[in-house]
């Protein structure tokens, strides 16, 4: 029976060298055999403490990168030369139209509310003046989208209504401008406007190439949007929050992010592939989730996580950090506009794209 309040080391390392003990006879009167036993012993003990030493590193990480990861709520819509938006098309009742498949009409004609695109995404602190890194498919959600492929193409251009970030540290979402995008990695760079976070920015793995097949690895970020989210919250807040903010998404993540609610889900799993443009893990994502920073037990940043396969929850997707850090220093392609929430670029519609907002469902990244 082990004594109460042992300390794990020392069973563990009892347990160690009660199995040495069973396999190995120790040659009396023999010092080179003694002394070798010894030594492997050492090396064994060194190996048990190296493991507790990263399992106690884990909260600290998880605390500290929990500060530095940033809830990313996106607002867009398209516009001509002109500054006029697509619009949801009306009948004569004053009703949205739309086609056989249920799809909403919309026009630059439409005399409807401003059809406007809400999603939501993940970010996390790299630098000291408020720079994060994040996926492209969130900085520019347009980017590589099918859906805003014919738009472009037709000469509609992107405006951001709203680009912001809500942090744990502060109430108020803070608005992001994009810096500099990979040309085909799903990788950006932000940077918060305004404001700069005081939280600690994550640490990026300093050897990005030695990451292990095999090795655990950490997820946070925001999986499901703000679902996930409000699934932490008992019955009475949920009523509340209800009664408070209706169907409005943002002002749903405004008053969570009030009363400290806004907290990122964390998973855990492990890198079970590390190719030269990819990583693949088991821990756990969804849409959401993209942007979120991939940690090894350190807190250290190797991968930031980018996609994930519907129908097989064993497989998800990050671009490993040294495409980050190529963005850091300065690498990669200059964003083109937008690269900040512009609101007055349809400005004589102001109070009706307000009034969309609340109406318009939220997608969590892709």
């Amino acid at each position: 029976m082990t004594p109460l309040g042992l300390p794990r080391r020392t069973l563990t390392l009892g347990l160690v060298l009660a199995m040495a003990a069973g396999c190995v006879a120790i040659p009396h009167g023999n010092h080179d055999d003694t002394q070798a036993l010894r030594t492997q012993m050492q090396t064994l003990e060194a190996r048990v403490l190296a493991v507790e030493s990263k399992r106690e590193q884990v909260p600290a990480a998880v605390a500290k990168a929990r500060a530095a990861v940033g809830f990313v709520w996106g607002t867009y819509t398209f516009a001509d030369a002109a500054g006029r938006p697509l619009r949801h098309v009306l009948n004569e009742e004053g009703e949205p139209v739309a086609d056989p498949r249920g799809v909403p009409l919309v026009d630059l004609t439409g005399t409807g509310p401003i059809a406007v695109t809400n999603y939501t995404g993940t970010a996390f602190l790299v630098g000291r003046h408020g720079e994060l890194l994040t996926n492209r498919h969130v900085a520019q959600p347009w980017w590589e989208d099918e859906a805003s492929a014919p738009l472009l193409a037709a000469g509609l251009r992107p405006v951001f209504l709203r680009l912001r970030v809500f942090f744990q540290e502060r109430i108020e979402a803070v608005p992001l401008e994009v810096v500099r995008v990979d040309a085909d990695q799903d990788i950006a760079l932000v940077r918060t406007v305004g404001w700069t976070p005081t939280a600690e920015p994550l640490a990026i793995s300093s050897q990005p190439g030695g990451v292990r097949e095999g090795q655990p690895v950490i997820l946070i970020g925001y999986p499901t949007g703000l679902d996930a989210v409000l699934a932490k919250l008992d019955p009475p807040e949920m009523n509340a929050l209800a009664a408070a903010t209706g169907a409005d998404g943002y002002g749903t993540a405004e008053r969570l992010a009030e009363t400290h609610r806004l907290r990122p889900t964390i998973t855990g799993g492990f890198l079970w592939e590390a190719l030269p443009h990819i990583l693949v893990y088991d821990a756990q994502t969804t849409g959401g989730g993209s942007g979120g920073p991939l940690l090894d037990l350190k807190g250290r940043v190797i991968g930031v996580n980018t996609a994930y396969l519907p129908e097989f929850r064993g497989g998800n997707f990050g671009v490993p950090i040294r495409f980050g850090g190529a963005l850091l220093e300065g690498k990669g392609v200059e964003a083109s506009a937008p690269t900040h929430e512009t609101p007055e670029g349809v400005a004589p519609e102001a109070s009706t794209a307000n009034a969309s907002l609340a109406q318009s469902p939220q997608r969590n990244g892709r």
